[in-house]
């Protein structure tokens, strides 16, 4: 499939300008086979091919439809998720041998560009620049060719998946140079230990066997020849390696990076709403950057919703991240691992085959006032399967049916053991609230009225919980790579918002990142985000508050039909709890507007 998209992009890309290329999910049934609320093997797809049909439906709308929509090999399954191909002039491409056919007479270009399957990253850049159209031919010479022309580079870790060509996509749009590298061999979970050996020990031997794994996969490029550089990875802290020699940013290329990019190029250009969010639960008292933040924000007139001391409750953070229209998310708190507890788990599964699973659990109370019965999330932390550790090349190599997962999740929901106690669980990814720890769980954010920046200034915040967060859909995050020291987290935040309304996202944090030199948290902060990334400085806090109370309103609205719609009893339950919270938040701080 890349090469195929890479194709596909060389006919229709346009100087100047982002070629928008979505990657769809692979999908096990059709719509038309099941029930879409049925906890069986197909509920993971059927959810992720809903999703997509949403944010699709979404992208479409912001960028004013399109004269064609292509699919490129999707099956007839994928398709059937699709609620809107009626409305759009629709152009099926099966394989890459109908590719010309179907778009050479649209696009109006003449000149080819062949190369191998090998060289398809590189020759689809240069192809682009040149404005031909790629052709797979294995017998052509080897490229040679200096790509390293522009201002900024992006690098691409080699994973042969779309997202590579979403990519070069995406440098080309914003005439930056690219760079495609050897994924770095150890695993996130490899990552995580290593730095954290490194600080908890303070032997630099952790942190040079680290750099070891990653330096080689850079070492080649010489940073100091561009203005900034953003890396598409999953979990590489390449910036930590680098010392921040320059601006550095990065992408999820796991986690959506087609939507995340389309996304920050629309709302970059689209009216704000100057709204944000500070959670605090004063575990530091007078010294953390609270209080600063909150006047920074007032001061560039931002309608700024405190959750201060117990109102930083793990309720508000959940509800107001989700359902609250805001620009801008402010944590300053306790971070990084929980307490839960360890489980060992033996089950049968439909095939009548013996699994033992090993996992950590970890939850979060959500207290609705007032109610009986109260909300808890749950999260599981899957460590090994027969043995095997979780998400290994060994563990997918055994070929298990997907349905094995499925009745494993059934048999630990069944049971309900409460396993054995243990603390500061590694991946918990907890944030310390006013009286329990929250699990970023979000489904979605802001209440899909924009997508927001944030500011998670807890500990080891850069990686399992920003993947909530990019999941949802946000438009940038700062967070940090280990436990940071409460002064450093102070005055890099505090000089973050005194630069934050007059430069980017990226410069304002390069600037706060002075603080951490010399420092034990040197190169401590890591940005998911792309380099242009602005938040403007707000008009009149009033007109703010009149928009906010007419998303809510939206919002209201649009839950009361899905209310409606639904039958399942759960499903029910969840959106009635959505919608007090926001006809509760309409009546306290909004009935005025």
């Amino acid at each position: 499939m890349p090469i195929m998209a890479a194709i596909i992009s060389s006919y229709v890309y346009e100087t100047g300008k982002y070629t928008p290329l979505f990657e769809y999910t692979d999908v096990t049934i059709s719509s038309y086979d099941t029930d879409m609320d049925e906890f069986d093997e197909n509920y993971i797809s059927k959810h992720n091919a809903s999703e997509f049909d949403i944010k699709i439906k979404n992208a479409l709308t912001r960028m004013g439809g399109c004269d064609y929509l292509i699919l490129g090999g999707l099956t007839e399954d994928q398709k059937s998720y699709l609620t809107f191909l009626d409305k759009y002039n629709i152009i099926e491409i099966p394989s890459i041998d109908w590719i010309d056919i179907s778009l050479k007479e649209i696009v109006g270009k003449e000149e080819y560009y062949t190369c191998t399957e090998a060289d398809i990253y590189d020759s689809l850049f240069l192809a682009n620049k040149a404005g031909k159209m790629l052709k797979i031919d294995n017998n052509s010479e080897k490229i040679d060719a200096d790509i390293y022309q522009e201002t900024g580079l992006v690098i691409i870790e080699n994973i042969s998946a779309v997202s590579m060509i979403i990519a070069i996509n995406y440098a080309l749009s914003i005439n930056a140079s690219i760079s495609v590298i050897n994924k770095p061999k150890v695993r996130k979970e490899e990552v995580h230990d290593l730095i954290e050996k490194w600080k908890e020990t303070e032997e630099d031997r952790y942190f040079r066997d680290l750099s070891a794994e990653i330096y080689p996969s850079i070492e080649d490029i010489e940073f100091t020849r561009f203005e900034y550089a953003t890396f598409f990875t999953s979990s590489t802290p390449y910036s930590l390696i680098l010392n921040n020699i320059i601006p550095i940013t990065y992408i999820n290329n796991l986690y959506q990076p087609d939507f995340f990019i389309f996304n920050n190029i629309y709302f970059e250009s689209e009216e704000q709403i100057y709204s944000s969010i500070v959670f605090s639960p004063l575990e530091f008292g007078k010294d953390e950057e609270t209080t600063h933040v909150i006047d920074k924000l007032k001061e560039n007139h931002y309608y700024t919703k405190e959750l201060i001391g117990e109102d930083a409750s793990s309720y508000n953070i959940s509800y107001y991240v989700r359902e609250f229209p805001f620009e801008i998310l402010h944590i300053c708190s306790h971070g990084g691992e929980i307490d839960g507890s360890e489980h060992k788990e033996e089950f049968i599964d439909r095939d009548g085959n013996t699994h033992i699973v090993e996992y950590d659990e970890v939850f979060s109370l959500i207290l609705h006032e007032g109610e009986e019965l109260q909300e808890v999330l749950v999260a599981h932390i899957w460590r090994t399967f027969d043995g095997f550790i979780w998400k290994s090349k060994e563990l997918y190599e055994q070929n298990y049916p997907h349905h094995v997962f499925i009745d494993m999740i059934n048999a630990i929901m069944a049971k309900k053991s409460k396993g054995k106690a243990k603390k500061n669980i590694s991946k918990s990814a907890g944030i310390k609230c006013a009286h329990f720890n929250y699990l970023g769980m979000f489904n979605m954010i802001a209440g899909a009225h924009v997508l927001p920046l944030i500011f998670n200034n807890t500990c080891w915040s850069w990686q399992y919980i920003s993947e909530s967060f990019l999941a949802a859909g946000i438009r940038g995050y700062v967070g940090t790579i280990w436990a940071v020291n409460n002064e450093v987290a102070k005055n890099v935040a505090e000089t973050f918002y005194d630069n934050l309304f007059q430069t980017t996202v990226l410069d304002a944090l390069q600037k706060s990142l002075s603080h951490t030199k010399g420092q034990k948290d040197e190169n401590i902060y890591m940005y998911w985000g792309v380099h242009f990334t602005k938040l403007n400085k707000g008009v009149s806090i009033d007109n703010t508050r009149q928009t906010i109370a007419g998303l809510l309103m939206k919002s209201y609205s649009s839950w009361t039909h899905n209310f409606n719609k639904t039958n399942n009893k759960d499903i029910k339950e969840n959106i009635r709890r959505i919608m007090n919270f926001i006809s509760n938040l309409l009546f306290k701080d909004f009935r005025k507007e």
